[in-house]
Parts: C-alpha cells; structure tokens; sequence
C-alpha cells in the first residue's frame, strides 16, 4: 500500500504529481501522508515549485506558491484573463507644483512608461507590498498597494515643472525596490526616469511625508532622450538611447551626485540606431537599421563597447519582400531567469519587421532557434514581456492588440499536460524553421490548442490626472484602437500584467473564473486579493470595474484556409451558477462566449 512505503520514496512519487491540488488531495488520505508531505515546512511543495517552475523565484511560502503558479498557469491554458483600467482618484497626494501652464498642444496623447515590483514583507503569501508607476506626460503617478492583513492603497501624483510641454514627457521609469542599498526606509520610494529634453534623475519620493529629494543626475550634454533601460543584475548599469541614435552606459551604484557616461555606443555611417535593449549588465542588443547587420550584440567593458554577435536579415530565412531595405527591430526581451538561459543576456527575444518574433541564442551558431508570429494581425509588434516560465506576450502597434505566446522550451509546466499521455507529447526542442506552438494534443476538439490574441479595445474612461487636455482627447471617446506601447509585471510569479496605453494604462489579471468564485475562492480572495467584482455587488477595492475583453484563437503560421473567429467575454454578473463546473470539458474559462455550430455553406430558406 502506498502509506506503508518509506517517506523517501513517497516524496520521490509526489514530486511528480502534476497539480497542487493533487499535493494536496494525497495529504489528505491519511495521517501518516499528511505528516510527511507537510514535513519540515512542506518541503514536498517546494521541491514541486521548483521542478515545475524552475526559473520563478518566490518567498518560501511553498504551498501558496505551488497554489498561486498552478493557478496562473491553469488561467493561461484557459484563457482566463481580466481587464480593468487603472485611474487614480481625485484624491491621490499631490507632490510639488500643480499649477502649471502648457507652452505647446499635443494632438496626441502621452505614452506611459511603466514600473512595478512587488516584495513580501509579512508572514504569508497574502502579505506583500505591491508598487505601480508610470509617467502621465510630464507627471508621475504612483501607486503603493499593501495586501494581507494591513490592506492598504495609497495614490500620489509627482510634478516639479511650472512651464510643461511635451519635451516635459517622462519617456522612461524605473522603481528601485524597497530595501536596495539606497535607503532602509520601506516608506521611501527611489526610482530613475528621464524626460524627452535629455534630464534624467535619481529621485526619492516620500508619500507619507508629501516630500521629494533628487538624489544624482545623469549628465546627457543636451541630447534628446528617447528611452532608456536599467540592467537587473547585481551590478546595475544605465544604458541611455538618445533620438541622435548614441548610447550612453552609466553605472548606478556609485556615490557621485553628478554621473557621467562610462563609455558610449555610436551609430556607424550615416545609420541611425532605431531601438537599443540591455542584455544584462555587460551586453547589449541593438537594431541597427541596416540589412547586412541588422541586430548587432556588443559588449560592455569599462574601456568601450566590442562587437560580439551580428545577425543580418539574409539569415533568417524569410522572404525578403517582407523586410524593408531599412530594417526596423521593435521590440526585446531577454530571458535572463530561464534554466537554459545560461549567462544573463544569451538568450532573448527579438520582435523584426516581418511581424516576427525569434528567440536568439548566443551560444548557438544558429540566427535564431524559434520562430513566432500571428499571421491574422500585421501590425508591428511595440513590446514585449516574458510572463512565468511559460509564456510571453507581445504588444502590437495598432488595434490595441496584445498577443499570447508559448515559449515552449525545457522543464515547462502547463496544466493540460496532466490530462495527455507522455506518448503524445512532442519534442520541446524546435529547430528553426518549423512552427513554435507545439502545444501537446489534447482529447477533445474544444480545447484551446493554439496561440490567443486579445483586444484591449474597449473605450477608456476619462483619465485623471490630465492637464489641458488636446483637440484629440476632448471628442467623444470610442473603442481604443491603438498600440501597445509598454508592459509590465510586479514580480516573476505574479499574475498581472500592466500594459500601457495612449493616455493610461490597462491590468491584466490572469485567474480563472472557477477559482474566483469557486470552493476556494476565499483562499483566492485573501492571497492574491486581486480586487476584483465576481458579482456580489460589492465594489471592487483596487481598481474600476473589469470590461469585457474579446479576442481570436491564431491558425497555424501555414493554415490558410481556417478563419479565426472573434470570441466575447461576458460580465461576472452574466454568468449562471455552474457554469464555471464545465470549464473543464471545454478548456476555455466560462466568462468567453461559446461559439455557434459552424452552418453549412448552401442557403437553406428555398
């Protein structure tokens, strides 16, 4: 019998288990199983966490994390997702001057630069301390929410500048987490950001005390700022891209309040850098616009940049006609956490002109390893985000389209595979040149199979805050059609996902509906307390109300001849009790519409 096996042996078998609900039901079989699975601090549960989601790092509240990423991973095969738009209230704590004077009109609205972190500062999983900003034109807003038993939300808006036009904009933002080496108190936020004139500044901001102090300055000599970015290693470099197309490195841990470049990466010829990405602390990706060396990696050192990987578009593989003579890389994302990562920054994300992702591996001899792309949409592709272990998503430049992708490389956890036999399971190494989605079969036909788009199309409310508003924002709002332009997570195992959007921004909850408002619901409501209306009539507490999202399963790259079919959500509030009970036989969460029987071609009223 199983209980009378040595507990060593036991916890060999259930390391196995596909679930965390299958942890949990075998602890509860018996006394003598229950000791040993919830032995020396449920060790059973983290060795499942880490077998199955090896590169998401979590406190050791082992048992609530094989429960939160089961549940993210679960919500991702099922398509679960939940869109609310995030806006500050009226009354958020006001920082510095708000009595401004606008020197020019924009006709279009600001692009927010977004960060977030979340760190655990209590006793649970329940228990952490979530931070939300992002730059509202010349404003930043900052959002600290406090979960678990001291449930707290704090909102305050930041403005230093009287005369504001758009060279105003704050075009980058990053938080440095409570307790980094910059200040021990948890009350204190320290961030980097930039605006398009070229000030790019070390900031602490006190919201408790209303108060703000700059720390250190980057010195950019009166160059225009286009973005930058800040490496997530230990050693912490700067990288600045300038609209002239030059790079600037600067290191962050340093005492100095005035900081100066420690070396430079300048465009060759007459090309112009069009998007530079940090790799890690000692590499960097750049798009250089040109076909022979389109995607250049080099290598930072104290004494300059060396060349050290280029990839041109005539190694691709794809039609020529679909690169343009100037080749243009919209977005990167390196895959530093993942077990074949290796070394930081050798394995990333690279989104090129064709409307076509490839993963990149530096120790490959190979241009790139995997290829993804949704033949349905050809818009560029802004931004893209690795989400989990699993997945990442990719923003497009238009139709407010936000796509969902499988990475699909070794030691993966998806929660279909429990339910398909080993036998039918493929190869998780894909050669280049052959498709990416190699999702395993499941045993019916109404399960989710492919890859999933969504549209973050319906119309904005009015944002606050906002300053004069432009001829363009003062029409009547419709359904958002616009881009993607940025996206971010508050921590690897997390399962929300801000995405930024012509004037505001937009959260993305993945949870499934059947968790939300199932047996364990009050498990769900206390943990991850994502705030959300399931339709009790209460008022969500973080956010405004969900919307109701709509979105397409993507045909195969070489499928031709299948439509895709757009699918609706439905409102909480319209959902029948039980229905959540038939997401199993379905595979899709109960909040998407079902799809009519397709009808046959012939006219049937002669």
């Amino acid at each position: 019998m199983l209980y009378e096996l040595p507990s060593e042996i036991i916890y060999q078998i259930a390391t196995f288990l596909p679930t965390a609900n299958a942890l949990a039901h075998l602890s509860q079989t018996c006394h003598r199983l229950h000791g040993i699975i919830t032995a020396e601090n449920s060790r059973i549960f983290r060795a499942f966490v880490r077998s199955r989601f090896p590169s998401v790092e979590t406190p050791p509240f082992w048992k609530d994390a094989a429960q939160a990423l089961t549940s993210r991973s679960r919500a991702l095969d099922r398509k679960a997702i939940i869109g609310r738009f995030v806006v500050p209230p009226e009354t958020a704590i006001k920082i510095g001057s708000h009595e401004v004077t606008r020197r020019d009109n924009p006709t279009l609205g600001y692009r927010p630069s977004i960060d977030s972190y979340e760190i655990w500062n209590g006793q649970r999983w329940a228990d952490r301390k979530e931070v939300l900003a992002w730059g509202a034109a010349n404003q930043l807003v900052i959002r600290t929410k406090q979960t678990g038993a001291r449930s707290q939300e704090d909102w305050l808006v930041f403005n230093d500048i009287d005369h504001i036009s758009s060279y105003d904009d704050i075009c980058s933002l990053h938080l440095l987490s409570s307790g980094n080496q910059y200040s021990n108190d948890p009350n204190v936020e320290h961030l980097i950001f930039g605006r398009v004139r070229g000030d790019i500044a070390h900031l602490a901001i006190s919201p408790n005390e209303a108060t703000f102090e700059y720390k250190k300055k980057f010195m950019a000599y009166g160059l225009k700022l286009d973005k930058t970015d800040l490496s997530s290693d230990i050693d912490s470099t700067l990288a600045a891209h300038f609209e002239n197309g030059s790079v600037a490195f600067y290191h962050v841990q340093t005492d100095k309040e005035e900081i100066e470049p420690f070396t430079w990466l300048l465009p060759e010829g007459s090309s112009r850098t069009n998007y530079s990405k940090l790799l890690s602390s000692s590499l960097v990706a750049v798009g250089t616009g040109s076909v022979e060396n389109s995607l250049s990696v080099s290598k930072i050192t104290p004494n300059g940049v060396s060349a050290y990987r280029k990839i041109g578009i005539g190694s691709l593989d794809t039609d020529s006609a679909s690169l343009k003579s100037q080749v243009h890389i919209g977005a990167i994302e390196p895959l530093n956490k993942h077990t074949l990562a290796g070394s930081p920054g050798e394995v990333f994300l690279t989104a090129w002109d064709d409307y076509t992702v490839r993963l990149h591996d530096l120790r490959s001899p190979r241009p790139y390893e995997v290829s993804y792309k949704d033949a349905t949409d050809l818009n560029p592709i802004y931004s893209l985000h690795a989400f989990g272990n699993e997945r990442f998503l990719a923003g497009a430049g238009g139709e407010a389209v936000v796509k969902i992708f499988d990475l699909r490389m070794c030691n993966r956890y998806s929660y279909l595979d429990a339910q398909v036999p080993a036998s039918q399971s493929q190869s998780t190494q894909t050669p280049a040149n052959t498709k990416a989605d190699t999702r395993p079969k499941a045993k019916t036909n109404a399960r989710p199979k492919k890859g999933f788009s969504i549209f973050l199309s319906y119309p904005p409310p009015p944002t606050f805050p906002q300053q004069t508003p432009a001829p363009a924002r003062n029409r009547q709002r419709g359904p958002y059609r616009g881009p993607i332009y940025t996206m971010s997570s508050p921590s690897p195992s997390s399962p929300t996902v801000y995405t930024g959007i012509v004037d505001g921004v937009v959260q993305l909850d993945f949870a499934s509906t059947d968790d939300l408002t199932g047996p364990q619901k009050e498990w769900y409501k206390y943990n991850l307390d994502l705030g959300v209306n399931t339709g009790s009539g209460v008022l969500p507490r973080w956010n405004s109300e969900a919307f109701n999202l709509a979105g397409y399963e993507r045909p195969d790259e070489d499928d031709f001849a299948t439509t895709s079919k757009l699918r609706n959500q439905r409102a909480f509030a319209d959902i029948e009790p039980g229905e959540a009970a038939r997401e199993t036989h379905t595979g899709w969460d109960c909040r998407w519409e079902s799809l009519e029987e397709p009808g046959a071609w012939r006219r049937r009223d002669r």
